[in-house]
């Protein structure tokens, strides 16, 4: 049976599908990888990729047959990170990874997850490989914490969680009261620790970046393999990051907010 053209907005839904699919993979993806990964047809799947092709959205590798994000994405995320003030946050994220040497992010919230859009890779040998458009669940993570202590819904996040968390590392919090305390606790210290909670090994200090009126629309963050970076030090890289991110509070654009 021939298969039925999609409509209007169901081709906009799978070609943008199609570009989420190349963003968050991170490696080439051939017609049939795509088709069978979306639930479609390897013809739909095929007249999709053409189409994003024509417009430089996707490029093709002429020796694998696969393809990849094309320069039109990359000069729609570029214009996109202007018009949200992110390309005046990057050098400042550089200069707090050439400080620390640490590895560094800036994360915002998307409902219930906490997804990176910038990064700086530390040089380190031992480091916490990452990348843009990762997500993780807010309560495990620096970034996540940091956002909620100074978001005004966080209630209502909150409200929507189970009693017991499910935890994703062993050292995860809990429950939701934990949680709770230590949102209440971020928002006193002004900083927030992720204590190998989201990534085994791994410990990260977090400060929001707020807005004009005092709310989080994202969270620079600092990322350490547990073995160098002890309780001692988590306060001093606190300090740094509260000050890297109240400089990175000055490009908020007041009519784009970045977290939801």
């Amino acid at each position: 049976m021939t298969e039925a053209p999609p409509t209007g907005t169901q081709a906009v839904g799978r070609a943008l599908s199609v570009l989420r699919l190349l963003s968050e993979s991170g490696a080439e993806q051939s017609i049939s990888e795509v088709a069978e990964k979306l639930g479609l047809s390897s013809g739909t799947a095929n007249r999709i990729m053409r189409a994003l092709a024509a417009e430089r959205l996707v490029a093709r590798n002429p020796q694998t047959e696969s393809y990849f994000l094309g320069s039109g994405a990359v000069l729609l995320g570029q214009a996109a990170q202007r018009g949200f003030g992110l390309d005046k946050m990057l050098p400042i994220l550089k200069r707090l990874n050439e400080e620390t040497e640490e590895s560094v992010n800036l994360s915002i919230r998307e409902s219930h997850e906490s997804v990176v859009m910038l990064r700086v890779q530390s040089t380190l040998p031992l480091r916490f490989e990452q990348h843009t458009g990762a997500r993780f669940p807010l309560y495990t993570t620096a970034s996540g914490k940091a956002i909620l202590a100074f978001s005004p819904n966080a209630s209502d996040y909150l409200g929507s969680l189970p009693t017991r968390l499910e935890k994703v590392t062993p050292h995860s919090l809990e429950t939701r009261t934990d949680l709770e305390q230590v949102i209440q606790e971020t928002r006193e210290r002004g900083f927030s620790i992720d204590e190998q909670e989201n990534v085994d090994g791994v410990r990260s200090v977090g400060a929001p970046v707020l807005d004009a009126f005092g709310n989080a629309q994202a969270a620079i963050v600092i990322q350490v393999p547990a073995v160098r970076m002890p309780i001692s030090r988590v306060s001093e890289l606190g300090q740094r990051i509260m000050t890297a991110a109240r400089e990175a509070s000055n490009f908020v654009p007041l009519d784009r907010p970045l977290a939801p």
